[in-house]
Order: C-alpha cells, then sequence, then structure tokens
C-alpha cells in the first residue's frame, strides 16, 4: 500500500554548508527512507576534494528541476 509521507533534503552549498530544502511529499510504498535509497543514494557517490564529504548529485528537485548535493534527509509522517 502507497503512503504520502513528508521528506525535507539535506544538502551542501558552494561554501560546504549543509542547508535543508522546504519539506515536500512524496509516495512510497513504506517510507521516505526507502523512497530516499531509490531516488538518491542509487545515483553515483561523489566527494568533495578538501572537506572528504561524500554526496549524491541529485537532478530534478522542485517545480524548476535545480541540481543538489545531497548528504542526507528528514522525514516526517512515518
Amino acid at each position: 500500500m502507497e503512503k504520502i509521507v513528508m521528506i525535507s533534503l539535506l544538502y551542501l552549498t558552494f561554501t560546504g554548508e549543509i542547508k535543508t530544502t522546504p519539506w515536500f511529499e512524496v509516495v512510497s510504498k513504506s517510507s521516505c527512507a526507502t523512497w530516499y535509497y531509490w531516488n538518491v543514494k542509487t545515483l553515483p557517490k561523489k566527494q568533495r576534494p578538501l572537506s572528504k564529504r561524500n554526496y549524491y548529485v541529485y537532478k530534478g528537485y522542485g517545480t524548476n528541476g535545480e541540481t543538489l548535493d545531497i548528504v542526507g534527509y528528514r522525514c516526517s509522517g512515518h
């Protein structure tokens, strides 16, 4: 059974700060962790040269299809 959950993505800025996106709804069969795995973690992992922080390049966020360097997520609506 599919359900609607709220998720907020954690992303790196150009300066290396971690920021969060506004909450948005996703439809998932089990949880937002499943959505995150299939939509973000399946992408190739990259690494910042100086900080050595790992991230995933997620294309298509928001109505303008923005590209974000994702490092994690927050979930609501379990």
